[in-house]
């Protein structure tokens, strides 16, 4: 059989050769996209033996725990699930086995429970969504003490022993969405702000979300747009949203912008009526389901896309740059804000959920 070259792979992944030299041998920056085609074109044609012949040599064993959120719990981390698992597919053949510690995203217990069985399963990292900010921080200490480093996904927290953040910038995600309404809003309109699960006070990304709107807004002298912002957390109990709904409707007949500051735009959305639908103007986060047919029926105007598959792809693959490859790890990597709207949801759905991330 012919010795798979650089020259096949960049032959069959469109580019030159030198940047396949590049990811192969760690060297100079290379675009995630363009790196995970050429990984899995290597791959397939087996030159991961090539790549990491000294590794395989080794018979070294790399344990990740994965401390996220239970994808059963909120269909949002049934994606970034997804990007953890093709990654993992990709890279199976460099001895990774990982551990799941899933977690109730409502229940902070849960995670105290699991954050602590993944630190004394003595793993070489812990990939994580850090949910509730305070918590995650006294772990970060735990595992300092054990040597054990942390790459986190979705919400960002400052700390010395992170190894890396894959993510959206929370606070420019705000900014933008401020942005947006910009665009949107007259004098007098009233941009209202929901915040459907954990306090502020103990989901940094949720209160950063919040300062990048309010910094819109001062920035640009939309003195007569005030901004209000409420929180709830017994979303799940239908009646009880509906009362919530109804009475910010009651205390906000000037209402025209309302930013959901996270996945659950669709539970509120659903309660609108036609009239609803053609006065406010909804910015929220996340391609799921029920968002996209909302957004499809013109009741969500804007979804902001934090690309969690990508999210959970790029933190495997952090892993095995820094533990498997020994390749130096950018500690913040900032995912792009991709706006979606109604005009270019089925792109974002045939091209980026389905081609983006490369599947074994």
């Amino acid at each position: 059989m012919k010795k798979v070259t650089i020259k096949d792979i960049a032959r069959i992944a469109g580019v030159s050769r030198g940047t396949v030299d590049r990811v192969i041998n760690g060297r100079g920056s290379v675009t995630p996209e363009v790196e995970q085609r050429i990984i899995k074109i290597a791959s397939d044609l087996g030159y991961e033996k090539n790549l990491m012949a000294s590794a395989l040599a080794s018979n070294r064993v790399f344990r990740i725990a994965i401390v996220t959120p239970d994808p059963n719990s909120d269909s949002f981390w049934m994606q970034p699930r997804e990007g953890i698992q093709n990654a993992l597919e990709l890279v199976k053949h460099y001895g990774i086995i990982v551990d799941y510690f899933d977690f109730n995203l409502f229940r902070k217990d849960e995670f105290e429970m699991q954050m602590e069985n993944a630190i004394n399963s003595k793993p070489d990292a812990i990939l994580t969504a850090p949910t509730f900010t305070q918590e995650s921080l006294e772990y970060l200490e735990m595992a300092e003490q054990n040597n054990i480093p942390f790459i986190t996904i979705n919400t960002e927290i400052h700390h010395p022993d992170v190894l890396c953040y894959v993510g959206q910038n929370s606070f420019n995600s705000g900014y933008l969405a401020g942005r947006l309404f910009y665009l949107r809003l007259k004098p007098g309109d009233e941009i209202i702000t929901l915040n459907l699960g954990h306090t502020l006070a103990n989901a940094q990304h949720y209160s950063d979300k919040l300062a990048g709107l309010r910094e819109y807004i001062q920035t640009h002298h939309m003195t007569e747009n005030p901004v209000y912002w409420y929180e709830f957390d017994q979303f799940l109990d239908e009646d009880k949203l509906l009362e919530f709904w109804q009475d910010i409707k009651a205390r906000h007949p000037r209402m025209k912008g309302i930013f959901f500051t996270n996945s659950r735009a669709f539970r509120i959305v659903k309660f609108f009526s036609p009239e609803d639908s053609r006065r406010y103007d909804v910015v929220g986060f996340d391609m799921i389901d029920p968002n996209i047919q909302f957004l499809k029926e013109d009741m969500i105007d804007f979804i902001i896309n934090q690309n969690p598959i990508l999210q959970g792809y790029m933190g495997i693959m952090n892993f095995v740059n820094h533990f498997v490859l020994k390749k130096e790890v950018k500690k913040i990597q900032y995912l792009p804000l991709d706006i979606v709207i109604k005009e270019n949801v089925d792109f974002y759905i045939d091209n980026f959920r389905n081609h983006t991330v490369a599947k074994g």
